[in-house]
């Protein structure tokens, strides 16, 4: 993608006026196509499009430009949140693999971070690492089961003495001890190497539930690694 290539379909959120003439212009002379809308509710609603770049500002009232950015990385595209100088909020939304600037925004800085952005998306399309937790009772749908692993994106549990047809394609997994429960959808199911009948399972969280995104990454956080909890 290039800033000045005429197809580039730029989505602003900007219910800020003065946020809005800045850029507009700029991204208009660089060969943009524009879309702005200036409240969250237009702005999911102009996702669908998809967009090849979304532009955002942090504060969207009752809403946050951060959960824009999470719906547009579930669907390739790529994003720029704008808010205050805050290290916190860079990290978090760097985080969630978009890029950060701080206001007042300069559209030079825009234009050049839209020109870096798929370089840096190739270079971060690997999934976020896994993380092996010590074994969490957890229950799939009513089936009882253990969390093993997690990641940002999903998890494996692991369900004793049953078979990989008795995991639906999407279910609940409902974590008793943090009192933590969403849907997810199944990527895999197998038995488990060695002679116990146990079925492995591979989730994943849809990027459409923005809550239930935010609150898993925060658990998956603040989850021991058993390599350090096991230790010493």
């Amino acid at each position: 993608m290039n800033a000045q290539n005429p197809h580039t379909r730029v989505l602003l959120v900007a219910p800020s006026p003065r946020v809005a003439r800045a850029l507009a212009a700029p991204l208009k002379a660089a060969g943009c196509e524009l879309i702005v809308v200036s409240d969250f509710v237009a702005a999911k609603a102009a996702l669908r499009t998809q967009p090849d770049v979304l532009i955002t500002e942090v504060k969207l009232g009752a809403y946050n430009g951060l959960h824009l950015a999470i719906r547009a990385a579930g669907q390739g595209t790529l994003a720029i949140v704008i808010g205050d100088a805050d290290p916190i909020l860079k990290a978090e939304v760097e985080r969630h693999r978009a890029a950060f600037l701080r206001t007042p925004v300069d559209p030079e800085d825009v234009l050049m971070m839209m020109r870096e952005l798929p370089h840096a998306s190739r270079r971060d399309t690997r999934r976020s690492p896994r993380k092996r937790v010590p074994a969490l009772d957890a229950f799939v749908n009513d089936i009882r089961a253990r969390l093993l692993d997690v990641s940002y994106e999903g998890m494996r549990v692991e369900a004793p003495e049953s078979e990989p047809a008795t995991v639906p394609p999407e279910f609940t997994l409902r974590l008793p001890l943090f009192n933590f429960t969403c849907t997810v959808q199944r990527v895999w199911a197998r038995l488990s190497s060695g002679e116990s009948s146990n079925t492995s399972c591979g989730a994943e969280l849809s990027t459409s539930d923005v809550d239930a995104v935010l609150a898993w990454r925060t658990l998956v956080d603040s989850l021991p690694d058993a390599a350090f909890a096991t230790s010493g």
